[in-house]
Parts: C-alpha cells; sequence; structure tokens
C-alpha cells in the first residue's frame, strides 16, 4: 500500500501463521411460533469479571497474535491502559489534517515538484493544498489505516474465542466499538500501530439478562455473528468518520476493507466449507439477517478460483498510481479494463 517503513503489500504477505463466566441458559418453544423458532434468555453473572480478568484476556491475545501473526503483533497490542490517540482525537480535523501534511511529504502532488528538489524543502502551501484535496493521499492513509486494523481483528473474532482460556470465553462481552482502538501515529503521519482497549460493552454492564430469538434451522455461529458485529458498529462508523475528513469516497474505502477481509480470511486456513460461506455472506449478499444492508456487498469481484484472472477481484482503482514515487498495482482494475478493452478491439 505504500513505502515508507515498510511496503504494506507486504501486509498482504507477510502473514505467518481458567475460569470462565457462570452462564446459564434457559429455552423453551413457543406453541404460538413457527416450528424451529426458540426464545432463549440468557444470564451471565458478570461478578466474576474484573479489570484483572481483561488483563489476562489481553495478554493471551496478544501471545495468540505474535504466534499466528508475528508481523502484525508488532503494530497492533490488546491492552487494558492505552496511550495513544483516541478516535475522538485524531479525527479532528486539525490532527488529521496535520497527520496527512506529514504523510503528503513523501508523496507531492505530481506535475507540481521536480524530483530534484528535496523533500524538506517542498512548499508547505503546496503540500498543504495537496493534503486537503488529494483523494489518492487519503486512500493511501486509509489503506495504512485499515490494513494494521483489519487482520488483527479478525485473528480476534475467528480465533480468539478458540485459543484463549480466560475468564471471557464469551468475546462478545468485550466492546469493539472504534472508541476503544487507540492509534499510533507514525513518524510519516501514518498509522504505525493500534492499541486495542478491553473493556465490557454497556450493555453487558447494565443488563445482565438478555432474551432472543433464534432459528434453530439457520443459527448464525459465534463467530459469523461476531464478525458481522464487528462490521456494523465498527467498521460503518470509522468509514463514516473518514469520510468525513477526506475527499476519498465511502466506496474507496469498502473497496480496500473489501480486498483485505478477502485476502486475509484466505490466510486463516479456514476449512474450505467455512471460507466459501463467509465469502458468499460477505461479498455477495446485499442485507444482514436482520436487515441491515451489507456495505461490502460487490466491493470486490468474487470470481470462482477456477478463472484465469482469480486474482484480479479490486473493482475501484485505489489511484495510488496519481502519488509521487508510487506505481500501478498489478492488480489495479484499470490495467485489467484496459486490457479487455484491447482484447475486444483486436
Amino acid at each position: 500500500m505504500a513505502r515508507q517503513g515498510e511496503s504494506v503489500p507486504a501486509l498482504v504477505k507477510l502473514y505467518s501463521k481458567t475460569n470462565k463466566p457462570d452462564l446459564t441458559e434457559q429455552c423453551h418453544h413457543k406453541p404460538s411460533q413457527s416450528l424451529g423458532t426458540v426464545v432463549c434468555v440468557q444470564t451471565t453473572d458478570l461478578t466474576a469479571l474484573s479489570q484483572v480478568d481483561l488483563t489476562q484476556v489481553a495478554q493471551e491475545f496478544n501471545q495468540c497474535l505474535a504466534q499466528h501473526a508475528p508481523f502484525y503483533a508488532q503494530h497492533f497490542v490488546a491492552t487494558t491502559k492505552p496511550q495513544g490517540l483516541s478516535v475522538d482525537t485524531w479525527s479532528q480535523p486539525a490532527v488529521y489534517q496535520q497527520l496527512l501534511l506529514d504523510f503528503a511529504k513523501a508523496y507531492p502532488p505530481l506535475g507540481k515538484t521536480s524530483s530534484s528538489i528535496p523533500t524538506e524543502n517542498i512548499p508547505e502551501q503546496i503540500l498543504l493544498s495537496h493534503s486537503h484535496n488529494s483523494k489518492a493521499l487519503h486512500s493511501l492513509w486509509g489503506q495504512w489505516y485499515f490494513g494494521l486494523l483489519v487482520p488483527p481483528m479478525l485473528e480476534w473474532i475467528i480465533n480468539a474465542p478458540h485459543s484463549l482460556a480466560s475468564t471471557i470465553e464469551q468475546i462478545e462481552l468485550i466492546d469493539i466499538a472504534p472508541e476503544h482502538f487507540y492509534l499510533r501515529p507514525h513518524d510519516s503521519g501514518r498509522v504505525a500501530g493500534f492499541e486495542f482497549q478491553l473493556t465490557l460493552t454497556p450493555q453487558v454492564k447494565t443488563a445482565i439478562v438478555k432474551a432472543a430469538i433464534v432459528k434453530t434451522t439457520v443459527l448464525t455461529p459465534h463467530r459469523e455473528r461476531q464478525l458481522i458485529k464487528w462490521i456494523q458498529r465498527h467498521l460503518v462508523p470509522s468509514v463514516e468518520r473518514l469520510t468525513g475528513l477526506s475527499p476519498t469516497p465511502a466506496k474507496l474505502y469498502w473497496s480496500h476493507l473489501g480486498y483485505l477481509i478477502h485476502w486475509y480470511l484466505g490466510e486463516m486456513a479456514l476449512p474450505n466449507i467455512e471460507f466459501e460461506h463467509l465469502k458468499e455472506l460477505l461479498f455477495n449478499t446485499k442485507a444482514f439477517e436482520d436487515g441491515e444492508a451489507n456495505p461490502l456487498y460487490n466491493s470486490i469481484n468474487l470470481l470462482p478460483a477456477s478463472a484465469s484472472h482469480a486474482d484480479n477481484i479490486r473493482r475501484v482503482c485505489c489511484l495510488r498510481y496519481q502519488l509521487t514515487n508510487s506505481h500501478r498495482c498489478g492488480d489495479c482494475p484499470l490495467a485489467t479494463r484496459a486490457q479487455a478493452k484491447r482484447a475486444a478491439q483486436a
């Protein structure tokens, strides 16, 4: 994605792969409801949960991440005491624009500067205008942002419930809203990493008993439910915040996310039937079961593995070719369309 410090196309290549809360569940069939519908009331004893428990969960997840994905463990840490920039801090227009101004120094606007001019001597007014108006610059910053956030969170959602021998087996108790993710900025203005603050969701703190209606014939697995909740409660507001700060359209951010999620799910060695199901759910389904629109729908070209061009899954160009010191991606959809046009004219 970028070249400062590390090469983030490497983000898609550097991957390498107990006490419990007292839970009681009472289920009964309602005669008035259709066959296969069950009403469940779950009571959770939260008295067993403490700050010590959350610290233990953080330590165990960090160890898990270091084992499964050591590259990302260098840039993402679970903690109960974050020290980075909160989302409400870094997303203040003045703070965000300063980050983009620093970021623009490595990617000055094409045609406005000479390669013979040292980066530090580029007029600030040029960089300032560039950082305000360049969709490509904001797009690349967003790739760094999601590139260091998404893979560790997929590890949290998919692997953590199966690997953490902690007091909190139900990872759903942890709040995954953007407010609990603290950004560590790089000297170059891009994202250097994240701190994931572990805390209980507000509703868990106040409501001990909850009721839910589920269809036993289409029971949503725990990991699938968590994945959808993360998209709805974290990614949607994150994209909305970024689009409010930049000229880059939401469609481009969701393109980044679709590409990244699709790639990393493929790296997690999931059973093929589960991988195919998640691809269908995330990229070919217009709305989730709760009726909310799926923002990842059609974000990528979901091609069959047998297709000769199966790697060309991007629908939207990331625009990085518009930046100095950058280049067009090997799977750029613009190149694919140009090839198809030449073939049609031949």
